[in-house]
């Protein structure tokens, strides 16, 4: 962003040309939508979208990090009204509020068609770490349910298994599996890998690691 709002107006003309740049891209596609059309949309001129974003690419930015809060709001919501241990319901659920949150936004849908071409490195990573603390909040509440080995490298296994898997499925214009094959592929993996503990299968004879719990915080 070229101009980091400070006061409310401009915050406010900010979410103005988040939201045009998003109804742009969810009509026209992505590649078809120009910071032209966005500033129309937003009842702007060229100029006054440019003092905020010097590029396209900037506005595509700022739509994703939106995104991504929406996905933490859903993730968030669903981790914390699940009181219970079952991890595979668990995953379940949180895994069809993101579906069901990217179902409803056809922008989302079209940046993450496109996901991997876009500057997704750094929405990515803060989603990578947000994920991480809301996940290690849950089974801290169940750890005599799941004893991990080394939960920061377990936490960032699943986290990125679900999120590159999910990222990739809704990418494909025709893909083989359904939704629900994929929903329930991902739970019954994230289940199997917590229930042993964080640990990949064991090869015959290897002598099994010494199961000590490290609930800290994931770095």
């Amino acid at each position: 962003m070229r101009k980091t709002p400070t006061q409310q107006r401009s915050r406010d003309m900010v979410e103005t040309l988040v939201e045009a740049a998003a109804l742009e891209i969810g009509e026209r596609g992505l590649d078809a939508t120009t910071t032209n059309h966005v500033a129309a949309r937003a009842g702007v001129s060229i100029g006054s979208l440019y003092q905020y974003f010097a590029t396209k690419d900037a506005l595509v930015e700022a739509l994703m990090h939106r995104h991504a809060e929406r996905l933490l709001v859903a993730v968030a919501t669903r981790l914390r009204a699940q009181p219970d241990s079952d991890v595979r319901a668990v995953t379940r659920r949180v895994l069809k509020s993101v579906f069901d949150v990217v179902a409803a936004d056809p922008a989302q849908r079209e940046l993450i068609r496109h996901w991997h071409r876009l500057r997704t490195g750094p929405t990515f990573r803060a989603l990578e770490q947000r994920m991480l603390e809301h996940c290690r909040l849950y089974l801290m509440r169940h750890h005599a349910d799941y004893h991990i080995v080394d939960l920061p490298a377990a936490l960032f296994v699943v986290i990125n298994s679900l999120h590159y898997t999910v990222a990739h499925y809704m990418s494909l214009d025709e893909p083989l599996l359904t939704q629900r094959q994929v929903i329930d592929a991902l739970a019954d993996m994230v289940t199997a890998y917590l229930r042993a503990g964080g640990e990949p299968p064991r090869a015959a004879g290897s002598p099994r690691r010494r199961r000590t719990p490290q609930l800290r915080r994931a770095r």
